[in-house]
């Protein structure tokens, strides 16, 4: 068994969908509505997000975190900054060897960077 996708309650679509290509290349794989929830979801490589925009749910977060591997942290760390996304904490290197790095989505998600 393998993690098919992680899935977020959003403000906005549009603004989630922007901030996850831009600064981390996610392209855009589904977009549908079900019932009251407009659904997007989110590929790059084998990572998915569902993204969901809930109208009257502004409030609704329920979503914590997500970490994203990176194969080279400095790296992507450089790409992201290019863009004009700031981490708010590291790049840290925990003592079990895995350097880390952490920005603020648009909806105060926490987008966190791990090389192994």
């Amino acid at each position: 068994m393998k993690l098919h996708h992680i899935g977020m309650n959003v403000k906005s679509l549009k603004a989630s969908k922007e901030f996850y290509q831009i600064y981390f290349g996610f392209e855009e794989e589904l977009n549908f509505r079900w019932g009251s929830e407009n659904i997007l979801f989110l590929k790059k490589g084998n990572c998915r997000l569902e993204l969901i925009e809930e109208p009257g749910e502004e409030n609704k977060r329920a979503f914590l975190h997500i970490a994203l591997e990176a194969d080279d942290l400095i790296k992507e760390v450089a790409l992201v900054k290019e863009k004009g996304l700031l981490p708010v904490e590291g790049p840290l290197l925990l003592d079990n060897g895995w350097k880390v790095v952490f920005f603020f989505g648009p909806d105060g998600e926490i987008i966190e960077l791990v090389e192994e």
